[in-house]
């Protein structure tokens, strides 16, 4: 049985209950479970909730402390603001330890930095087998490494590019824009990506659709 987990916290679970509907719809026979902190309310579908305790600031570094507490299994790990629309366990057929989704030819961001380059992985999608858990106990050991700043944001993902240069894994690089997309358009047909990112001013786009298609109210 393939799991998919993912981390929430707070009272607000509209885009997680959309998620866990999408990953129920695309894989029904999927655990999906939810890690979170010691006060956050269940999300509506979830399988099993684990609980760590969380400082309420360093949301990346107990994001990736949960990744590495998880019991070893063949897990995909997603955001909550993201829609699967196909059978992602199809992937655990290939052969890897950690899979990963990479940007591509995304260019400068408005402060010019090259955000494929500095963050190559975008963490919202990723695949892991038992063979590779020392993976996500090495990516959080480094995330406490840094800033503060980068442990509250951005420090999942820098952590990840630094393990991934150097682990003695099978890390298979899978493209964004099939396993982790991002429209660029709300009309724009997506129907051929497996999974749907509506990161950053997209999430109304992924209300709206939830509401459409899932009949979902916040």
């Amino acid at each position: 049985m393939t799991t998919v987990a993912f981390v929430h916290v707070g009272e607000e679970d509209f885009l997680p209950r959309i998620m866990v509907a999408s990953v129920r719809r695309a894989m029904p026979s999927a655990r999906i479970v939810l890690l979170t902190d010691q006060k956050t309310p269940p999300v509506v579908g979830a399988d099993e909730v684990i609980r760590l305790p969380y400082d309420g600031v360093h949301l990346m570094s107990f994001r990736l402390l949960h990744f590495a507490r998880l019991s070893p299994c063949d897990v995909i790990f997603l955001d909550t603001d993201v829609i699967v629309q196909r059978d992602l366990s199809l992937l655990f057929e290939s052969e890897f330890d950690v899979a990963l989704t990479r940007r591509e030819n995304i260019g400068l961001d408005p402060q010019g930095i090259d955000v494929a380059a500095v963050m190559p992985y975008n963490t919202g999608v990723m695949f892991s087998r038992p063979s590779g858990w020392d993976f996500w106990h090495n990516a959080w050991n480094y995330c406490e490494t840094l800033p503060d700043n980068a442990r509250r944001w951005w420090g999942d993902q820098f952590s990840i590019k630094a393990v991934a240069e150097i682990a003695p894994l099978r890390i298979r690089e899978l493209p964004c824009d099939l396993y982790n997309y991002s429209p660029a358009l709300e009309t724009e047909d997506v129907n051929g990506r497996f999974v749907v990112h509506y990161k950053g001013k997209r999430k109304p786009w992924m209300m709206r659709r939830a509401q459409v298609e899932l009949g979902f109210q916040a």
